[in-house]
């Protein structure tokens, strides 16, 4: 059962290092989005042109790296919880 609760307070803490790392991509995409609109609540034309930077621009490469990595820690760990449930 210990082993179980620390499984558990690993994946909660990289679940909030994901969700830091998410919601900071997100602002940096609004940020891009208003500037190049010009307007305060850009339309989905420049939202969508952000999210296509994001997948494709340079300058987000560090953004995509650090994402995937905290994603593929989470999938692994939500595995191991279920493989540790199972068996």
């Amino acid at each position: 059962m210990d082993g179980l609760v620390a499984l558990l307070a690993v994946q909660a803490m990289v679940f909030v290092l994901w969700a830091a790392a998410m919601f900071r991509t997100l602002f940096r995409l609004r940020r891009r989005a208003v500037a190049e609109s010009g307007i305060a609540f850009p339309g989905p034309g420049a939202t969508l042109r952000s999210f296509r930077a994001f997948l494709t621009e340079p300058e987000f490469a560090a953004d995509r790296r650090r994402l995937g990595w905290l994603t593929a820690a989470l999938v692994a760990l939500i595995a191991a919880s279920t493989l540790w449930h199972s068996g």
